[in-house]
């Protein structure tokens, strides 16, 4: 624990100190810090308290931290690459956030996950407006009031739970029950679930995410799309452990995969194509935290597999709008510099499930975690996302100019280490029957894709002011369905 709380505090340290000065070096001196501390504290530490009990943080170093923190070097070293000629300011910030994700992911208190959220949440709003184009500030003005709210539902939530149980340690919170003792703690818990949700993304509380990774620059895209984005997953997988949310979770869990999927399959614009596309794949890791055990690795495991190729997918479609000043599907079309068409290639076969790539490593790990009911759910979904991605086909055709391709390999190496250590950790995917599954996913959703495109329906965009009333009206029927249940 003294060596994860070391790499914290030292990729803290040296933001700070970059803001001041040399923000390029002490990102780069950051990421070999989070390399060795990594190898010092692995493969993990049970839970324990930083601090005199009653008032010490509880931290743990499990599976689910050494995943995020496993990732946040590439992460990093990703974004460092592709943003070495930006300012020293804007690498210290990116060092800022990495390191509270960090501090995030080996976190098991409910308050100190709250400071956390709030923290990482303000450092996205001036990554996201640092270019202070007015599109993107506004993006970023609707993101700190939606994020605000959320984590104004999840604080109440906190007081709830601490006044009725007394402790903000999720460890001590699981021995209590499995059940909710008064009806204070399952709006509580309501109230945690609503705020981290809204923190994460999940359709209908997480409508910020659209605007917020159109219009912010590539570079910070990245980040949000590989680490920074997903702890509002992490939040969730803490409350998951210790509340019996497990129903909630699963059934956010499909309304955020085909509500996700519902906004992008006709959707025209690159950027917020693969923004709806983030959303809807959200619904795999909630499905999976549901049911818990298992289940719950199997969906952390997809969403590290997400945070690789959806990075990927940012980066290279990023560039590809960039480079060629237009960001519809259509004016795309024989633009996209071959590097970037290489990068959207590898991350399209890896998304919709080509084997031996990512998602099908994760989702048929996950599909074997799960009862034999839900197997109609994920290759629904995986049709939706091979059908919503045939429309990026077109733009793998590659045209002139070149693009930056360090981010790329690097990117690209993640995800393939990824995809190897799955075929060697999991024999079970070497069975043609599953190949053949994953295949048939893949061809059935090109086929629908060239049924759907016939129609355009005008799905509803909503509003700050919609998505805000949204917000109390989903916290409030989570709440409810905790209480009377």
């Amino acid at each position: 624990m003294s060596f994860a709380v070391v790499g914290v505090l030292a990729y803290l340290a040296l933001g700070l100190v970059g803001l001041l000065r040399g923000g390029k070096v002490t990102g780069l001196s950051a990421i070999a810090v989070g390399v060795v501390t990594l190898i010092l504290w692995a493969p993990g530490f049970p839970p324990a308290l930083l601090g005199e009990a009653p008032w010490g943080i509880t931290l743990v170093g499990d599976r689910v931290a050494l995943a995020f923190w496993a990732l946040a070097p590439l992460a990093h070293a990703a974004v460092w690459w592709t943003a070495r000629r930006r300012p020293g300011t804007f690498h210290a910030l990116v060092t800022l956030l990495v390191g509270t994700c960090l501090a995030t992911v080996i976190s098991k208190d409910l308050f100190n996950l709250y400071v956390l959220l709030d923290l990482g949440s303000l450092l996205t709003v001036v990554l996201l407006s640092y270019d202070q184009r007015s599109r993107a500030v506004w993006a970023a003005l609707q993101y700190l009031f939606l994020s605000a709210v959320g984590m104004i539902l999840y604080l109440l939530g906190v007081a709830l739970v601490y006044g009725h149980l007394g402790t903000l340690s999720l460890v001590e919170i699981a021995k209590f029950s499995s059940g909710f003792s008064s009806p204070a703690l399952a709006v509580g818990a309501g109230l945690l679930v609503a705020g981290a949700a809204v923190k994460a993304g999940v359709f209908l509380l997480g409508f910020w995410l659209p605007a917020a990774y159109r219009h912010a620059p590539t570079e910070a895209v990245i980040l949000f799309a590989t680490l920074s984005g997903k702890m509002g997953i992490v939040a969730l997988a803490r409350l998951a452990e210790a509340f019996p949310v497990g129903v909630l979770l699963t059934a956010l869990g499909v309304i955020t995969g085909f509500g996700g999927l519902l906004y992008a399959l006709w959707e025209k614009d690159l950027k917020l194509f693969l923004a709806y596309h983030t959303i809807s794949q959200l619904g795999y890791t909630l499905i999976g935290l549901g049911f818990g055990g298992a289940a719950a690795q199997a969906g952390i495991l997809f969403a590290i597999a997400h945070c690789l190729f959806k990075g990927l997918l940012f980066l290279a479609g990023g560039q590809a709008v960039d480079a060629v000043g237009a960001r519809e599907l259509p004016e795309l079309v024989g633009k996209v510099p071959s590097a970037a068409a290489w990068g959207l290639a590898m991350g399209t076969a890896s998304i919709v499930g080509v084997p031996p790539l990512a998602a099908f490593v994760a989702k048929e790990f996950l599909g074997l975690t799960l009862p034999a009911g839900f197997s109609w759910v994920l290759f629904s979904l995986s049709l939706g996302t091979a059908a919503s991605f045939a429309k990026i086909i077109p733009l793998l055709r590659p045209g002139p100019g070149k693009v930056e391709r360090g981010g790329l390999i690097l990117l690209t190496s993640g995800l393939m280490a990824f995809s190897l250590w799955g075929l060697v950790s999991l024999p079970e995917l070497w069975k043609a029957a599953v190949w053949g599954k994953a295949l048939a996913a893949v061809a059935a959703g090109y086929g629908v894709y060239f049924l759907a495109r016939r129609f355009q329906p005008k799905l509803p965009r909503l509003t700050m002011e919609r998505a805000l009333v949204l917000i109390f009206i989903v916290a409030s029927a989570l709440s409810l369905s905790l209480l009377f249940s």
